[in-house]
């Protein structure tokens, strides 16, 4: 009876503790470290994730239930943390097209590390990234920011969204219910004019020089070599690639082919486990990347393996021609016009987009644009 009496007496204490526990979001300095603020029993990953931001490191939480947002439960909602990293400040992952996923778990802190150290990332974040799934959550949110920070200023390329430029603070704040997410960065190691993501298009603070901005965020870029002996790319109106078929040519009928100069092969295991893979052929300059699933073998069987895609993001770089009106460096509200509205899957954001994605059976094909919004790259997969 008075293990019973010693139990009762003390469950009101370990859930004190417990509630304890949670961390408030909204009081971060967001400079942390990231050991911090993760907890390494929790289901999470680290890594790429171009559509959430391209440039950075993220770490995705899978359910919030250890952090609130000024008194409000985060219980069941993502929550991402961003982190710098140099590695990441290029074009190379934008220029795979569509998006790129390369993510995977990690229980301890030597994981962490090790991963940090291969992308040469901080072992702090400067921003935080809250899934609003509920509509009761985005008035909640809301509702503590206009408290805090007053009525915020009317996103421009959005329905609902709002932001706010906290100076005092040195942190920007994006309420973005319409993509369901609120996003809160520190920006001392940031633009103070510019931002973009794909959730908030371009954002302009006043004085913003969108090419040195983008510029910036790409300053790893390798230097491109300048391209004698262009690769001959014809694409037809079904999206074959020199005739090349989605789920029908055969990585040996690639190997066979005239376009197969100077192709590197190589192995692709996607995830934490190798289980998921395909193969990958890019040429020497990175101009064209063709991708096969990996059949009988695990790819070892070259007729087994089919065509699933296809990337180009630099038609400087070889003579392409389209036999659906659409040409190198047409302009995007011009390309936008040669497609049926029902065909476009993106056509709700187009607004605040670079790129248009097109369905095409069981693929999508992304047109990319450049800064300049002249079509410059395209991804099919």
């Amino acid at each position: 009876m008075k293990k019973n009496i010693i139990l009762l007496a003390f469950l009101p204490f370990m859930i004190s503790c417990r509630g304890q526990d949670k961390k408030d979001l909204s009081q971060l300095r967001l400079n942390e470290s990231i050991e911090s603020m993760v907890d390494f029993g929790d289901a999470k990953t680290i890594g790429v994730e171009t559509v959430e931001y391209p440039y950075c490191l993220l770490i995705e939480v899978n359910d919030g239930k250890h952090y609130t947002f000024d008194g409000i439960d985060l219980t069941g909602q993502k929550v991402f943390f961003q982190i710098d990293s140099e590695l990441l400040k290029t074009d190379s992952l934008t220029k795979q097209g569509g998006g790129h996923i390369d993510v995977e778990p990690f229980k301890d802190k030597a994981a962490l590390d090790a991963i940090l150290k291969k992308y040469k990332a901080a072992n702090t974040f400067y921003g935080i990234r809250i899934e609003m799934k509920t509509g009761n959550l985005k008035k909640q949110l809301l509702a503590k920011l206009e408290s805090k920070y007053g009525k915020g200023t009317k996103n421009p390329n959005t329905d609902n969204g709002l932001y706010w430029n906290v100076k005092n603070e040195q942190r920007f704040i994006f309420f973005a219910p319409d993509y369901d997410r609120l996003i809160v960065l520190n920006n001392t190691n940031l633009s103070k004019t510019c931002y973009w993501d794909i959730m908030n298009g371009t954002i302009d603070f006043g004085g913003c020089n969108i090419d040195a901005y983008t510029k910036e965020l790409l300053k790893n870029t390798p230097s491109k070599k300048e391209v004698t002996d262009k690769p001959t790319v014809k694409i037809d109106k079904d999206w074959n690639l020199n005739k090349f078929v989605l789920g029908k040519t055969t990585e040996q009928d690639f190997i066979s082919s005239s376009t197969n100069r100077n192709f590197e092969r190589v192995m692709v295991i996607n995830g934490s486990t190798a289980s998921d893979r395909e193969i990958s052929y890019n040429n020497e300059d990175k101009t064209i990347y063709f991708y096969f699933s990996a059949g009988q073998g695990n790819g070892k069987n070259a007729t087994t393996n089919l065509l699933k895609g296809y990337n180009l993001q630099d038609f400087k770089r070889v003579a392409i021609s389209f036999e659906n009106g659409l040409r190198p460096g047409i302009p995007y509200k011009e390309a936008i016009r040669l497609f049926n509205k029902t065909d476009i899957k993106n056509y709700e954001d187009l607004k605040i987009s670079n790129y248009i994605e097109i369905k095409n059976g069981n693929y999508t094909v992304t047109l990319n644009f450049d800064g300049d919004y002249l079509f410059s790259g395209i991804y099919i997969k």
